[in-house]
């Protein structure tokens, strides 16, 4: 499926204010564009729906910079039609999580720009990560490891200060199920037992708000685009504790004093962390506020779902979205980075996960919504950077027919404006907990 042009992206000033400036990093649009055209003619964006290279696509305009095509390597309805005109390149979501990325770039001879796949996982694995933390002189939450053979129980892993434990395995996946919460010893044994014979690790908890900011390793720089408050675990959206749930764009204002501009810091350090052992494009920190202290609490060596809010944010600060970045920092040695000071977009976007097992019978189509009576309704189709308030962009992450088991993603709903508070536990707006049952309704009609 090739993303058609989008209209009418103008920029919505009417949702901005003068206190939601933030710094980004990044390339000047204009130069980005030329840099990229001196490269590359097309870039296949491989992904289950083309969300995140619809939100870049405004910036590839009709004969200005490479074509963008999106296609979904899990379908082979969507691969039929598939051709080359010249100098091709393939990016895919998380090219780290199985072969099928690889194998779709590989079977059409294809580059696939991804970062090493040794340093990735390095990166991934969630008690090795500790190490690069250090290295960066990046604080984490106290923490504690779990020998995989010969353990002791579960209290001779839990200080006496601490209030509740977060559990990790070594490896996640991409809706969290390596990561669990324990409020008590007997909640620890569980993990324990659960996950026997791995080395785990147990960290305090604490209490304060997810962020996650988004950066991307060049040969020269780490450049650190926008910060926003991730959403994990909201009863309503998903029933597994550490699920990404949604983000939200945040600025400066938003959070305690000096925090925005420590969580850039951290970014950075971790960054030019990854670019010593040969990491180059994009990845996201997931860090959580300890009052104004971020700590940080895991690396995703990959795109995550946020960058489509992020790219919206860059493409209105006129500069290049985090797609050209990445196949510039992989193609080129260095990149000319600058640091502008914009507004930051009231862009927030929610994940609805299946309630349980099943087969999913339909699924809303993708495209503009509006609600009328609680339902959705088709609205005109428009793109992220001009959502009208009162509009919603709707993605299907997953396709009608096919097995899904609790805890999967099965739709993205994109609104231009805040979903939830901003706070430890956030509870969903007005709007979006509309938003959310209208979806859910039909989600829910839909399995069997």
């Amino acid at each position: 499926m090739t993303i058609s042009q989008a209209t009418g992206c103008a920029t919505a000033e009417s949702r901005l204010t003068p206190t939601r400036l933030a710094k980004i990093d990044g390339v000047g649009l204009e130069a980005g564009i030329g840099m990229l055209q001196a490269v590359v003619d097309e870039i296949y964006w491989l992904d289950r729906s083309p969300f995140l290279a619809a939100s870049a696509r405004p910036a590839f305009r009709a004969g200005c910079g490479p074509e963008l095509h999106a296609f979904s390597p899990f379908s082979k309805t969507e691969n039929n039609g598939f051709g080359t005109a010249g100098r091709a390149v393939c990016v895919a979501f998380a090219p780290e999580h199985g072969p099928t990325a690889i194998e779709w770039a590989a079977s059409r001879a294809l580059p696939l720009l991804a970062p090493d796949r040794a340093v990735s996982a390095f990166a991934a694995d969630k008690l090795d990560a500790l190490a690069l933390f250090a290295a960066a002189d990046i604080e984490t939450p106290e923490f504690v490891r779990v020998p995989p053979f010969g353990r002791a129980a579960a209290r001779q892993y839990w200080p006496d200060a601490w209030e509740a434990v977060v559990v990790q395995r070594r490896e996640n996946n991409l809706i969290g199920r390596g990561t669990r919460f324990a409020r008590n010893h007997d909640e620890l044994q569980e993990c324990l037992d659960a996950w026997a014979a791995r080395e785990l690790r147990v960290g305090r908890y604490v209490d304060g708000p997810s962020v996650t900011v988004t950066a991307c390793v060049a040969g020269n720089a780490t450049i650190v685009t926008a910060v926003s408050h991730q959403l994990v675990g909201i009863p309503g959206l998903t029933t597994v504790w550490g699920a990404h749930c949604g983000n939200q764009l945040i600025a400066p204002a938003d959070l305690p004093d000096g925090a925005y501009e420590a969580i850039r810091t951290a970014a950075a350090r971790v960054g030019d962390q990854l670019r010593l052992r040969g990491y180059r494009g994009v990845f996201g920190l997931d860090l959580v506020l300890d009052g104004n202290r971020p700590l940080a609490i895991e690396i995703n060596p990959r795109f995550q779902t946020v960058v489509s809010l992020v790219q919206a944010a860059e493409q209105r600060a006129d500069l290049l979205p985090c797609l050209g970045l990445h196949v510039l920092a992989c193609l080129l040695p260095e990149l000319p980075v600058q640091t502008v000071v914009a507004p930051v977009p009231m862009l927030g976007q929610l994940v609805v996960h299946a309630e349980r097992d099943g087969r999913l019978g339909a699924l809303p189509e993708s495209g503009t919504y509006r609600l009328a009576g609680g339902a959705l309704v088709s609205a005109e189709n428009r793109c992220l950077a001009d959502l009208p308030a009162g509009h919603a962009l709707l993605w299907a992450q997953a396709q009608p027919g096919v097995e899904v088991a609790e805890g999967d993603e099965l739709v993205l709903l994109q609104l231009a404006e805040a979903v939830a508070g901003l706070q430890a536990h956030p509870h969903l707006t007005a709007a979006g907990s509309h938003w959310v049952r209208a979806v859910s309704a039909c989600v829910e009609a839909a399995s069997c």
